[in-house]
């Protein structure tokens, strides 16, 4: 069964590893990633899967679902990018497009990973004649407005069984962690615009509002709980100095440990806006774009996630590699790359050089909050889920960066997105196969919840998220 697997993702590197640098090269925002979706629903099709486009209210949003009956595996797949990080597949900056987006999270390598170890396990499944269903999950926006937690809210997940899910990273791991619930919303402000210099005072200036605002949350830091995060851009200031502007607006991240008390900081960063528009005699709006949960981990998923990454080995690295990743490394304060590795070590790893990660991280059940956010966490609280990681990164390189970008589109992410793949069908096969161990999975899940049910808070009246970058 590993060998058939294996061989399916070795046999059809070249068909992945193509598709992954077309939709690198795309470089798509959320909610507008056409041409990537495209080209995944287009391999899967080909690959006998059946297409359902269009899933929660989002046009880039798909699943693509192959075999029938219980159970049904699922794995999620993603293809947005990130604003302003575009980079070459080189060790240095150079954008490939002033200005441009770029995969500065490896969604193409995320996406395309997950398809090949959903295809590799479909092959499997039909020369064994194995019963049951495999569905890819074709899910828009990360970044932004959270894709899957529309998902989520029109039932995409309801009948799936158990969900699989990794992330390109700077290390071969699988993770307890939980994750930080996240809002995200902008406030326009508006106001009344003047001459500035000749007659200021018939203007009110939404700018001060925005920046009232800000102030406001600084003073709200202080007081926030240690894992809470807010943070935020004035993504629309004002056009000129000597115009009073009557139009401004802030981008925010609100973040907290859990439901309940994202929803204290969200109604406390409400308190602030309504307070900076009474100063400033103007007015506000709040703008939904997104939420989502904080991740329930599930052990006994990981536990089978890890047990077949060691079964499997971690990938071994080329000469050119590591010398990519030594002049990408040379970018770099020395800082950087000494923790990175310094975290790694204290996690278990042994590592033979300091370039790129070359074992596999000790499983731990230790679970603990991540300081990201993440709509895998809206699927984790409806249907048992894990993810993992491979090492697709040179250690010490920021997330969200021309860096990640670069090594997105090198070898590097490349030998990772394959590893990932296969880690994805084998995994997938010992869960599709095997009862007792669903079982334990749905105990696991169910001990995790506490009881507790599944709260979506995307506005009722909102029905299609709205684009998060106009």
């Amino acid at each position: 069964m590993k060998k058939a697997i294996e061989g399916w993702v070795e046999a059809n590197k070249s068909d992945l590893v193509s598709m992954s640098d077309k939709i690198w090269a795309h470089a798509e925002l959320g909610l507008v990633e056409h041409e990537s979706a495209k080209l995944q629903m287009e391999y899967l099709q080909s690959q006998g899967f059946e297409i359902k486009a269009g899933v929660g209210g989002m046009e880039t949003a798909f699943v693509a679902t192959w075999g029938k009956g219980k159970p049904v595996i699922g794995f999620l797949g993603e293809y947005d990018a990130v604003p302003m990080v575009s980079n070459k597949p080189v060790p240095y900056k150079e954008p490939l497009v002033e200005g441009g987006a770029g995969h500065g999270c490896g969604h193409n390598l995320l996406g395309v990973g997950a398809v090949g170890g959903a295809v590799a396990l479909k092959e499997l499944m039909k020369g064994k004649q194995i019963p049951g269903t495999i569905r890819y999950h074709g899910c828009p926006a990360e970044e932004s407005s959270f894709g899957k937690t529309w998902m989520v809210r029109d039932g995409v997940f309801d009948d799936v069984d158990i969900v699989l899910d990794w992330h390109p990273g700077n290390s071969n791991s699988v993770s307890n962690s939980s994750s930080l619930a996240d809002f995200v919303l902008k406030f326009n402000f508006y106001g009344k615009t003047a001459h500035a210099s000749g007659d200021p005072w018939n203007g009110r200036s939404a700018l001060d509002g925005v920046e009232l605002m800000n102030a406001g949350i600084e003073r709200m830091r202080e007081h926030m709980r240690l894992d809470s995060r807010v943070h935020y851009v004035i993504s629309y200031g004002g056009g000129a100095p000597n115009v009073v502007p009557d139009y401004a607006q802030n981008f925010f991240d609100v973040r907290a440990a859990d439901i309940d008390e994202l929803k204290r900081m969200r109604n406390w960063v409400l308190d602030i806006a309504k307070g900076a528009a009474l100063m400033t005699q103007t007015r506000f709006e709040e703008v939904f774009l997104g939420y989502a949960a904080n991740v329930i981990p599930n052990r006994v998923i990981a536990k089978e996630l890890h047990s077949v990454m060691e079964e499997l080995g971690a990938p071994e690295w080329s000469e050119e590699e590591l010398k990519f990743a030594e002049e990408m490394q040379a970018q770099l304060e020395p800082e950087f790359i000494r923790r990175a590795v310094e975290q790694l070590e204290e996690s278990g790893a042994t590592l033979g050089q300091t370039k790129i990660c070359d074992s596999i991280i000790p499983y731990s059940d230790k679970i603990e909050v991540g300081k990201g956010s993440t709509d895998v966490g809206d699927v984790s609280w409806v249907v048992p889920t894990a993810r993992f990681r491979t090492a697709c990164y040179t250690l010490g390189i920021p997330g969200h960066s021309w860096a990640v970008a670069s090594c997105s589109g090198s070898s590097i992410g490349h030998k990772g997105m394959l590893y990932a793949a296969k880690i994805l069908g084998v995994a997938g096969y010992r869960f599709l196969t095997d009862a007792g161990l669903r079982d334990k999975v749905r105990a696991e899940w169910e001990y995790q919840l506490k009881g507790r049910k599944y709260e979506s808070l995307i506005p009722s009246e909102i029905k299609v998220p709205p684009l998060p970058f106009d």
